[in-house]
């Protein structure tokens, strides 16, 4: 054998080596033992992002968020535990201390927060999106017949002065904000809530929030339409994922499959339809 060959056979077998050993060490997923054990999932949730989670909902209508973690405890043959939360920190907090085994809380991954718990491959792509008080938009020419919406992302407001935006304190919205509208007045709160309120009351000109947010405040309120146009063309993505804590990526590789699955099969897509393109879910007052 020449010495290219050897050298080459010799690569060959001690990758062959390393992944058989990799493989063979491997231990099999510690939550998913604890899952198995105690056959129970217990999954956390956002206490106040409807309709990923609703509170007191409607028959039926628990909520995405809910039935992603119904499909998963099914899928695993267990008992389903959910728990509300408030805030990220708490999500990764549960999760960190084993309290919980997934947080499907419609969040957006980012790099900041990959420092506290890995995240799945998304199931929802979002994006920066708005309700833009109609008066502050130019008028369509007259007289003519528009076939092409003069707005349709967040983008086409570059060059409309004057406006200004309201929007939750720190999220990527906001760091959007500042980086696509460097000079415009930007005033955030600290609820999505509180922000909607100011656009409400005429002291900004535009609400930003995420595309789904927008679509599921236009279900709960069809004639925000008369006085707001809602602009939810992608301007980037922001990958809504499930997140789990930072030490058991055979778990994490689990719910890949499983997330691939309920795309494969529109599981997820009439998940979409069913809360942000119906109003069934919508609680009467």
């Amino acid at each position: 054998m020449s010495p290219l060959l050897r050298i080459q056979f010799i690569g060959l077998v001690s990758l062959w080596a390393f992944f058989s050993s990799a493989s063979i060490s491997a231990e099999p997923s510690q939550v998913l033992e604890k899952i198995k054990k105690t056959k129970t999932l217990t999954v956390s949730v956002n206490e106040f992002y409807d309709p990923f989670y609703i509170e007191n909902p409607n028959p039926n209508f628990p909520g995405l968020d809910v039935e992603l973690a119904q499909e998963y405890a099914k899928f695993l043959d267990v008992d389903l535990k959910i728990i509300p939360l408030r805030t990220f920190d708490q999500h990764a907090r549960m999760l960190e201390k084993g309290d919980t085994q997934i947080a499907m809380a419609g969040i957006s991954s980012s790099i900041n927060r990959f420092r506290d718990v890995y995240f799945t491959d998304p199931y929802l792509i979002s994006t920066p999106a708005a309700l833009v008080n109609r008066t502050a938009l130019p008028p369509e020419p007259e007289g003519q017949i528009v076939t092409v919406q003069l707005f349709r992302n967040l983008n086409d407001l570059t060059n409309i002065t004057g406006i200004s935006y309201s929007v939750l304190a720190n999220s990527s919205n906001h760091q959007f904000l500042r980086d696509a509208f460097p000079k415009a007045q930007i005033f955030s709160y600290f609820t999505n809530e509180a922000a909607l309120n100011e656009l409400k009351k005429n002291n900004v000109n535009a609400f930003v929030a995420d595309s789904f947010y927008i679509q599921a405040l236009l279900q709960k309120d069809s004639s925000l339409r008369e006085n707001y146009l809602p602009i939810l063309g992608v301007v980037q993505e922001d990958h809504i994922s499930m997140a789990t804590a930072k030490r058991d990526v055979e778990f994490l590789y689990n719910l890949n499959f499983f997330i691939k699955e309920l795309k494969r099969t529109g599981k997820i897509q009439g998940l979409i339809n069913k809360y942000f393109k119906s109003n069934q879910w919508v609680k009467k007052e």
